[in-house]
C-alpha cells in the first residue's frame, strides 16, 4: 500500500492549474498547443507553462505534460521540438500514446520520465511488463481496469507506477481503440478531435431512440481507500474541457475523501460545476455496470428540489441548496428526460413578495424564469454564480528559468566563463584593481543570477583567484551576460540539433521486402464474422489461410489477457506444421510475441490497431521482432502517401474497421438483453444517426460498431 496518493488534476488552462493546486491537487496534466488529446481545450502556451512551473515548484507541486496522440511522420520535427521545451523548462513527466515517438524521447532525454497515456489501451499485466521494460515509469490504466486487476497489476509490477482515473467521463469505446470520428468526420479521437459521436442521439430499427453509447460518468469517491489499499499512486481527474471551479471542487472531494474529512460541500459543488449521473462503471466488473444515460447525455448538477406549484411567470420550490439571480436550472418537462430546459433564474421573491438576490438552504420561494416546468417536475442546480472564481492572470507569475553552473574566470583584460561543453570569451574590457577582495565576484553572479529575457541564469557561478581585488563598471558586466547567454542559447540548440538528428538517423526500417500484395485486403484475414480478430469463443476451423499463412489476428481487448494468449499458444502448438501469421493489436502482446521468436514456423504483423503513422513507430517494433515482423498496417484514419516509406508498411484496402470496441455490452448496457438471454452469443442490430446506418454487434460481452453506409446528411451530435 503507498503511504501516499497523488491527486491529479486536469489543468485544460491556466486558471484551472491554479484552481487545482489551490483544490488540494498534487500535480496537474496539461497540453501545449500542439498534440494533445484534447486540442479543443484551451491549453497552455509555453509562457503560462513556465509561469505555471514557478508556481508549481514554489507549491512543491508536478506538472505533467500530454503528448498524447498519433503523430505523423512530418510531425516528428515539430513535436520534438516541443518535447524539448517541456524537458528544458522542467516538466515532471510526459505523458505518451505513441510507441515510436516514446522510443525516441527515451534516447534524447535518458532522464525524461515517460507516463502510458491511456490512449496506449493498457489493461493487462503483459501489457505493463512489457512498457516497464521500455523505460516508462508510470502507466495510466484504461478505464475499463476492475478493481481486482489493478490489484493484480500492481502486484505483480510493483515498481511501475498506476494512474487511475477516478471522476469524471467516461468514453463508451474503450480508449485508443476509438475510430469512429476520425473515420466518420474526418476528427480523429487519436488526433484530440473527437466529435463525441457517442454522446449523439440513434434509432433502433424498432423505433427505440437514445442516447445508446452516452456514458454515465465516473465516480470512484467511495473506494479510495480501498484503490489506496491496491497500490494506486495517482487518482486521475477527468476534465481537460472542463471549468476552474469544476477542477477545484473535484479535487478539494478527493483530498477530503483521501484524509477522510468532511466532504459534502466540495461534492455538492463539483456537481453542480458540471455533473452527469455517476456510475462505478468497470470498477468491479470487467463488463461494467449502470453504464448509459440514454435519456438525457449532458450535464445534470444537483436535484434542488420539486416545482410545487405554478404563477403565470414564476414557479414555487423548497430549494434544498442556495440559489441567487443568473444562476443556471434545468428540468424536464414532464419529467421526460427527453425534453429538457435549461433556463437562468431572473428573480427570486419570497412567499410575501419581497424580492431577493439570493436565498440559503431549505428556502421556500417563487422563482421567475424564461421557462416553466410543471408541477411535479424536479428542478436541478446547474451553475452558481456564488462558485465563480477569480481570474487569474499568468503574467502576474515570474517565468521559470532553467538553472546553469558556470566557472568565471579573467584572461588579461577578457571574461572568460564556461559550463559544461561551452566555453566563452569576452572582447578586451577595461580591468581596475580594487581594494574589494569580493566585489567584482558579488556584483557579477548577482548580474549572471538575474539573466534578463534569457531562458538560462546562474543559480551558481565559482571565480578563479584572478577575479579578487578587481572592479569592472557594472553596464560593461550586463552587456557581458546578454552576450554569453545568447551563445550559450545557441550552443544549445546546435547540440541539441546534433544530437537529435544522430538519433533520428539511427532508426532504420526495411527499404525493400516482399509483402505479398494479398495482405493489403486486411479483410482476408477476419475470422468467419465480420469481427476482424480471432474471438476467445472462436474455433481454429473460423481461421483463415491468406497468402500459406494461418492468420490468427489477435483481439486489442483481452478481459482474461492470459486464459486468451494460452488459447493461442494452444493453436499455435497444434499447427506446427504450418506457417502462422500472427497479427498484435495491443502492446500487451509484444512479450508474447517475444516468446515466440525461436519459433521457426511463427511469424506477425503489426495490426491496424497500433496505430503506425511514422516509421519510428514500425521501426520499433521492428528492431523488436526482427524478420519475424512481415509487415505492419498503417494509421488506418488517414492513408498518407508520406507513410511509404517502407515496403512493409502497408495500406489496407477492402476493409470496414470497427468504430467503437467496448468491454460493455450494448445488450445489456441499454436494457435490450439480460445476460441470462445471452450467454455471450452474438447479438446484432442496426441504428440510424442523421442519415448513417451502423451495425452494432456483441458478443462475449463486448461491443463492436461498424459503418453500414452514410448520405451525408450532417452531423447531429449532442453538444457534450
Amino acid at each position: 500500500m503507498n503511504s501516499e496518493v497523488e491527486i491529479l488534476a486536469p489543468a485544460g488552462s491556466f486558471e484551472a492549474a491554479v484552481a487545482a493546486f489551490e483544490g488540494g491537487a498534487d500535480a496537474v496534466y496539461l497540453g501545449l498547443s500542439d498534440f494533445s488529446a484534447r486540442k479543443a481545450a484551451r491549453n497552455f502556451s509555453r509562457e503560462e507553462f513556465l509561469s505555471l512551473k514557478t508556481l508549481a515548484v514554489r507549491e512543491g507541486k508536478k506538472i505533467f505534460a500530454a503528448l498524447n496522440t498519433v503523430i505523423k511522420e512530418d510531425e516528428i520535427e515539430s513535436a520534438l521540438d516541443t518535447a524539448r521545451f517541456l524537458y528544458d523548462a522542467g516538466v515532471d513527466a510526459v505523458i505518451l500514446q505513441d510507441i515510436g515517438f516514446a522510443s525516441i524521447l527515451k534516447k534524447l532525454f535518458p532522464d525524461l520520465a515517460l507516463h502510458a497515456s491511456t490512449q496506449m489501451a493498457l489493461h493487462t499485466v503483459e501489457g505493463v511488463k512489457f512498457l516497464k521494460t521500455q523505460g516508462f515509469s508510470r502507466v495510466v490504466l484504461s478505464r475499463e481496469v476492475p478493481f481486482d486487476l489493478i490489484a493484480k497489476i500492481k502486484k505483480e509490477v510493483p515498481d511501475m507506477e498506476l494512474e487511475v482515473f477516478v471522476h469524471g467521463a467516461l468514453c463508451y469505446s474503450f480508449s485508443g481503440l476509438c475510430l469512429a470520428s476520425g473515420m466518420v468526420l474526418g476528427r480523429s479521437g487519436n488526433r484530440g478531435m473527437c466529435a463525441q459521436l457517442c454522446r449523439s442521439y440513434y434509432e433502433t430499427e424498432e423505433g427505440k431512440k437514445g442516447y445508446f453509447f452516452s456514458c454515465n460518468d465516473l465516480e470512484y469517491k467511495d473506494f479510495v481507500q480501498q484503490l489506496k489499499f491496491a497500490g494506486v499512486d495517482s487518482f486521475k481527474i477527468e476534465g481537460r474541457m472542463k471549468s476552474p471551479e469544476y477542477v477545484f471542487h473535484t479535487s478539494a472531494l478527493y483530498r477530503a475523501m483521501l484524509e477522510r474529512s468532511d466532504y459534502f460541500d466540495a461534492l455538492k459543488n463539483s456537481r453542480i460545476c458540471f455533473a452527469r449521473k455517476a456510475t462505478t462503471a468497470y470498477l468491479r466488473n470487467f463488463s461494467g455496470n449502470n453504464l448509459i444515460c440514454g435519456g438525457y447525455p449532458g450535464h445534470r448538477g444537483v436535484k434542488t428540489g420539486v416545482c410545487e406549484k405554478k404563477l403565470k411567470d414564476r414557479f414555487f420550490i423548497k430549494t434544498k441548496y442556495s440559489l441567487g439571480i443568473h444562476d443556471g436550472l434545468l428540468f424536464f418537462r414532464n419529467n421526460d428526460e427527453t425534453k429538457p430546459f435549461n433556463c437562468s433564474i431572473e428573480e427570486i421573491s419570497s412567499a410575501s413578495g419581497k424580492n431577493l438576490k439570493i436565498v440559503g438552504d431549505s428556502s421556500r420561494v417563487y422563482v421567475k424564469t424564461g421557462e416553466l416546468p410543471e408541477v411535479g417536475d424536479e428542478i436541478y442546480l446547474v451553475s452558481s454564480r456564488s462558485l465563480e472564481r477569480k481570474k487569474v492572470n499568468y503574467a502576474s507569475f515570474p517565468q521559470w528559468k532553467k538553472a546553469v553552473e558556470l566557472e568565471v574566470s579573467l584572461a588579461g583584460n577578457r571574461i572568460r566563463i564556461k559550463s559544461g561543453g561551452f566555453s566563452y570569451e569576452s572582447e578586451e574590457i577595461t580591468v581596475e584593481k580594487s581594494e574589494n577582495q569580493n566585489g567584482f565576484k558579488d556584483k557579477f553572479a548577482e548580474i549572471l543570477k538575474n539573466s534578463a529575457d534569457s531562458f538560462y541564469f546562474s543559480d551558481k557561478a565559482t571565480f578563479d583567484k584572478n577575479c579578487e581585488n578587481v572592479f569592472v563598471v557594472p553596464s560593461i558586466l550586463k552587456k557581458i551576460r546578454t552576450d554569453f547567454y545568447e551563445k550559450y542559447t545557441a550552443f544549445c540548440d546546435a547540440a541539441f540539433e546534433e544530437k537529435k538528428r544522430i538519433v533520428l538517423d539511427s532508426f532504420s526500417v526495411p527499404e525493400s521486402g516482399n509483402v505479398p500484395e494479398i495482405f493489403r485486403e486486411r479483410a482476408l484475414m477476419n475470422p468467419d464474422t465480420d469481427i476482424p480478430f480471432f474471438m476467445p469463443d472462436d474455433s481454429e476451423t473460423s481461421l483463415k489461410t491468406v497468402g500459406g499463412f494461418l492468420t490468427v489476428p489477435l483481439l486489442p481487448l483481452m478481459k482474461e489477457s492470459e486464459k486468451y494468449l494460452n488459447k493461442i499458444n494452444d493453436i499455435i502448438s497444434e499447427n506446427s506444421d504450418k506457417k502462422i501469421l500472427v497479427g498484435l493489436s495491443n502492446l500487451g502482446q509484444l512479450n508474447f510475441a517475444l516468446e515466440h521468436l525461436k519459433d521457426e514456423n511463427i511469424f506477425f504483423f503489426i495490426d491496424f490497431s497500433l496505430y503506425i503513422a511514422n516509421r519510428f513507430s514500425y521501426s520499433f517494433f521492428k528492431n523488436l521482432l526482427g524478420e519475424k515482423l512481415l509487415f505492419g498496417c498503417s494509421w488506418i484514419e488517414e492513408k498518407e502517401d508520406v507513410l511509404q516509406l517502407s515496403p512493409e508498411i502497408i495500406t489496407v484496402s477492402g476493409f470496414n474497421p470497427p468504430l467503437f470496441v467496448s468491454a460493455g455490452c450494448f445488450e445489456r448496457s441499454n436494457g435490450f438483453k439480460k445476460c441470462a438471454e445471452c450467454g455471450g452469443k452474438r447479438s446484432e442490430r442496426i441504428l440510424t444517426n442523421c442519415g448513417r446506418v451502423f451495425k452494432v454487434v456483441s458478443r462475449n460481452c463486448i461491443t463492436f460498431m461498424f459503418l453500414e453506409h452514410f448520405d451525408c446528411r450532417g452531423f447531429c451530435a449532442s453538444s457534450e
